[in-house]
């Protein structure tokens, strides 16, 4: 008998935690679909104005879909230009996307939300590479942010102090894309703060790693789960076009960037094959 009414007592507890939740659905539901609108229409126009003015919009509207608390676990699958992605410990999402305009170039809109478990932070992320001489140098904040599609994040560090590697890609023009590494931190405020100290084959000193290569190739760029690594295929081009992106490819080998002691470091030419 007690065992029934404490199956009971459970089914109703679910029932009612089921019920929030699908309450909390219904509620967004009508939002997301409104942003979802604005995008299509965004996606549609061959006008480079009309584009922006709607990204911009569409931007607003999906910002205060996220600073909703009940939207941190929303699926957004309605969005299906908008990719979302979460950190292993669960405490940071980030949600980006990238409208075309003429001649190939991208802008992006981004957002970071964090969840340190008591309330949601979310901060909008605003594409500021184009001023920027060098972003590869550069440290970056919400404010002038790199601008891409992130689409893998994984942890590094402590669970105390989690250190963020985020691997993204960005159209750079009508020849070439771009794939980045980036690191991100939360610092004590729960702001995003972007930039770490990166080595590659060109040297030291990088904020981010950013790869560029012929718009017909695909690169991988990914968290390895043997290697504890970000793993990326190796670029390279016939020698009679080296430093031309455009004749830029996977040359079928494969580097790795470790994270230690607060640096990541490089090695070249790692023996591992990538299942994409």
């Amino acid at each position: 008998m007690i065992k029934k009414i404490f199956i009971m007592m459970m089914l109703v507890l679910c029932g009612g935690t089921l019920s929030l939740q699908a309450q909390d659905t219904l509620a967004l539901k009508p939002e997301e679909d409104a942003v979802a609108s604005l995008l299509a229409s965004c996606m549609e126009s061959d006008n480079d104005s009309v584009k922006i003015a709607l990204a911009n919009k569409a931007a607003n509207s999906l910002e205060q879909l996220l600073k909703k608390q009940s939207a941190y676990r929303y699926s957004l699958s309605g969005l299906k230009s908008v990719s979302s992605v979460y950190s292993p410990d669960k405490k940071v999402r980030l949600v980006t996307f990238g409208v075309s305009l003429a001649e190939g170039e991208y802008i992006y809109h981004g957002f970071v939300v964090y969840n340190n478990g008591s309330s949601v932070t979310t901060t909008c992320l605003y594409d500021g590479k184009k001023n920027v001489p060098d972003p590869s140098r550069a440290s970056m904040q919400a404010s002038n942010w790199y601008g891409a599609i992130y689409y893998d994040i994984s942890m590094f560090g402590s669970k105390k102090a989690p250190i963020y590697a985020l691997c993204g890609w960005d159209g750079a023009d009508m020849f070439t894309n771009r794939k980045v590494l980036e690191q991100l931190i939360i610092d004590e405020s729960g702001k995003p703060k972007f930039g770490g100290s990166f080595a590659s084959e060109t040297g030291r000193g990088f904020q981010r790693l950013i790869f560029q290569f012929t718009e017909k190739a695909v690169m991988s760029l990914h968290y390895n789960t043997k290697e504890k690594a970000i793993v990326a295929d190796h670029l390279s081009a016939p020698p009679e076009y080296k430093g031309n992106k455009q004749f830029y490819g996977p040359d079928m080998s494969f580097d790795a960037y470790y994270f230690a002691k607060g640096e990541w470091i490089y090695e070249p030419d790692i023996d591992i094959k990538l299942h994409q």
